[in-house]
């Protein structure tokens, strides 16, 4: 997800590279560098201030060193992204270690790493990968070798209004409450296994309780299919239209009026 204001950029995550779900399987994998320098061309990702992982598994943060390598902006997250950037040789000014609820200021964007949780997709038990990165690590790598490191709640404020992004459907119960927020960009990957009561809750600790009105479901697409075709997952790996049922029913039956939304792939709107 890339926030422009006309001036200033800020990039969500930093994963443009595609690998078949073999390759994911047998290893190891390393960055679609072509990929990466058609993407930024295409998408005139020219004005880049910052990258920030939602977390540091491949699917999040995977390219986030050869993006910044191709930019002067700054990297924000864990010891493990850092870590991720570290291995693609990117200059120590341009990665920064947030701790919790620390904020950066870029242009009139200001942003907040809020540490969170990773859905518990493994048993219920955690994220798969779990762990921190503690090396530079290097490409090629296993898909194992990103491990998770710290989830993080983003809220992206400007004077136009406020977004959080929650890339991972995990949270701690009470975690966002002083957090206000316009948007929501709601990571549903695993949400469907885990129960509707799960759901609800996730839906509370995020949605409702920042007061957000306008809602875009993120990070429910089969990342091992080209870039740009956007598929689901198969059901007996995510069930991702169980999900929105359920996202779409907390929407309609609250005492609040919800805007559930999907962001088109490639083209910008208006979030405010």
């Amino acid at each position: 997800m890339l926030f422009d204001d006309g001036e200033t950029q800020i990039l969500i995550d930093g994963f443009f590279t595609r690998r078949g779900i073999l390759e994911l399987l047998t290893g190891p994998i390393s960055t679609d560098i072509a990929n990466v320098n058609f993407v930024m061309a295409e998408y005139r990702i020219n004005r880049l201030a910052a990258i920030i992982p939602a977390h540091s598994h491949f699917d999040h943060a995977m390219d986030v060193g050869i993006v910044a390598n191709r930019s002067s902006a700054v990297v924000l997250g864990s010891e493990s992204t850092a870590n991720i950037v570290r291995g693609a040789d990117l200059p120590t000014n341009q990665y920064q270690i947030l701790a919790d609820r620390e904020e950066r200021h870029f242009g009139d964007f200001s942003i907040q790493l809020i540490a969170s949780q990773h859905a518990p997709v493994r048993d219920g038990k955690g994220a798969w990968y779990p762990g921190r990165i503690a090396q530079p690590l290097r490409q090629p790598a296993r898909v194992e070798d990103w491990k998770q490191g710290v989830s993080y709640s983003i809220v992206i404020s400007h004077p136009n209004g406020t977004a959080l992004v929650q890339g991972s459907a995990g949270f701690v119960p009470g975690n966002l409450a002083e957090v206000e927020a316009d948007v929501v960009m709601l990571g549903i990957g695993g949400l469907g296994g885990l129960g509707q009561d799960y759901a609800e809750q996730y839906w509370d600790e995020t949605v409702r309780i920042t007061g957000a009105k306008r809602v875009f479901p993120v990070h429910y697409d089969d990342f091992s299919r080209p870039f740009g075709e956007i598929k689901l997952f198969p059901p007996m790996v995510d069930d991702s239209v169980q999900a929105a049922q359920w996202i779409n029913h907390f929407a309609k039956f609250s005492e609040q009026d919800y805007l559930v939304e999907r962001l088109p792939f490639g083209k910008p709107i208006f979030l405010y």
